[in-house]
């Protein structure tokens, strides 16, 4: 085994495989280190939609060109080979517990102008994952799977990396694309100054034969009751079982101690959904849990770059990993190139960071998606939505929808100022409600390890 290598990845997600491809592709010396022995083998529940092909996120417009079989980013300078299946899907429909519907896109009138109308499109994350692994073996790069990262430190001459295996690796620099539950961020202190907001618990069936009117679209149902309340989701798959469609049904809350099963089988089942389901069949049943931090404001200490759902609040999407890696991967070949070993030599993405990421992207934004369920009662939501009658636009970006919607409830405020003038003023404090309050039950309920090892 080598040495020492010019760059060590842990994680060979999107994030991680772009960085490792990245810097191959400039002649650096690359290992890369996964604790999965199947590096495409998709074992944690995703939702695998591109984000997005119809708005800009993190500043870039991504472009799928089937005819060439490339994600594009044009705005970040790479392309991603990509020949998997796909399939389109043209709205976002989102229900309150009485069934009431907010609408981001004309389903009918997308569909008819065909790819220019889509909303965006889901993909298969092991058949890209397997693609970004060929690419990475073909350009040199030593990948070592079934290794679990149980430790970095820096050392005079490198950055030492231990498995739990036994093995070690040293790299001028280190990318940590470890995902939520990020190791290397919690043995280098990262975590100590990141708010801690829950954990989020997800369960969920890939399902035939389901009954939806609006087959191509994303299904978003706000569950009846609960403390805290639940959401339901229902995404297309790229692929087909046995020639039949496949949607992924899941439910998602953020009490860690539910029975999610039985709450997945209560809203498929029993719900006011349950026709939906009726004939449907289950493929597989999977699931996944992590925690919701706030972001890593500076992503770099002791020589390692965090890139991913490593240093994000939630999911950076396949899109916003793919560019924390190219971004990270080339900023390491600059710092390779001029002999700057240090944050200097990384300074390109540690401003890019800044701007497309912190200053941009603001994760009480984010958090705020969940204020209405929690802030709400279910019979308010149903009056709000009720009242909500023209279609928005069609939007994938989870920043970008609490604006949208934003812009909707506004319209209809003189409404609700002479029906519901209570109603009202519990939502114009929405904005200047700090997470930390109105997510406290979930705060206490979660399983904060942000300073363990």
């Amino acid at each position: 085994m080598k040495n020492i290598y010019d760059l060590v990845v842990v994680g060979a997600g999107p994030a991680g495989l772009v960085a490792a491809k990245t810097a191959a592709e400039n002649g650096l010396s690359v290992a890369l280190l996964e604790r999965k022995g199947n590096i495409h083998e998709i074992l944690r529940m995703c939702g695998q939609m591109i984000v997005s092909l119809s708005g800009k996120y993190m500043g870039e417009r991504v472009v799928y060109n089937e005819n060439a079989k490339l994600l594009s980013f044009p705005h970040n300078g790479f392309t991603l080979k990509y020949d998997g299946p796909t399939k389109d899907f043209y709205a976002w429909r989102i229900y309150s517990p009485s069934e009431e519907t907010v609408v981001f896109g004309d389903y009918d009138a997308n569909r008819a102008k065909g790819k220019a109308g889509r909303a965006s499109a889901v993909y298969d994350k092991g058949w890209l994952l397997r693609s970004l692994v060929e690419e990475c073996r073909g350009l040199g790069v030593d990948i070592f799977a079934g290794e679990n990262v149980i430790d970095v430190r820096k050392k005079s001459e490198a950055v030492e990396v231990h498995t739990a295996s036994g093995k070690h690796f040293k790299g001028v620099f280190v990318v940590a694309a470890d995902g939520r539950q990020s190791r290397v961020a919690r043995v280098l202190g990262m975590n100590r100054d990141r708010g801690f907001y829950g954990s989020v618990t997800s369960v969920g069936y890939e399902m035939t034969n389901l009954n939806l009117a609006q087959p191509e679209a994303l299904h978003q149902p706000l569950l009846a009751s609960g403390d805290p309340p639940m959401m339901g989701f229902i995404i297309p798959r790229a692929w087909d079982h046995e020639g039949d469609p496949v949607w992924l049904t899941m439910i998602t809350n953020v009490d860690p101690n539910a029975d999610h099963k039985a709450l997945l089988d209560n809203f498929i089942e029993k719900s006011r959904y349950a026709p939906w389901f009726k004939g449907a069949k289950i493929v597989r049943t999977c699931g996944c849990a992590g925690n919701m931090y706030s972001p890593i404001v500076y992503p770099f200490r002791d020589n390692v770059l965090f890139a991913g759902d490593a240093g994000w609040c939630q999911e950076a999407e396949m899109t916003g990993a793919a560019m924390c890696g190219a971004r990270a991967g080339r900023a390491i070949v600059e710092a390779m190139l001029e002999g700057k070993y240090n944050a200097e030599g990384v300074k390109s993405y540690l401003e890019w960071w800044k701007t497309d990421h912190i200053d941009k992207l603001d994760h009480n934004v984010f958090l705020k998606n969940l204020y209405m369920p929690i802030l709400c009662r279910d019979e308010e939501i149903d009056y709000i939505f009720k009242n909500i009658t023209e279609t928005l636009k069609t939007v994938l970006d989870p920043y970008e929808v609490p604006e949208n919607l934003g812009k909707a409830l506004i319209k209809i405020i003189p409404r609700i100022q002479a029906e519901r003038p209570e109603l009202l003023k519990k939502m114009t404090g929405f904005n200047d409600l700090p997470p930390e309050v109105v997510l406290k039950k979930t705060i206490r309920s979660g399983f904060d390890c942000r300073f363990t090892t």
